[in-house]
């Protein structure tokens, strides 16, 4: 599904950008997955996430990719 470019709550624009996990020494991007094999195991069916923010509400939408 390709990302609107305008918010479904108030019509504004919508701006690109990514849902970050904070990780001691630095931040990794947040992924999507199917299942969680193990604590330290591989993600299974992994895939990015696009977020999407409006930049007169603050409303975000998330796009799997």
């Amino acid at each position: 599904m390709k990302p609107n470019n305008k918010c479904p709550k108030c019509g504004g624009e919508f701006e690109e950008g990514v849902t970050a996990d904070q990780m001691p020494g630095g931040a990794i991007k947040a992924r999507w997955a199917t299942k969680i094999r193990g604590f330290f195991l591989p993600l299974e069916n992994k895939k990015n996430i696009t977020s999407m923010r409006c930049k007169n509400c603050g409303y975000l939408e998330n796009y799997a990719n």
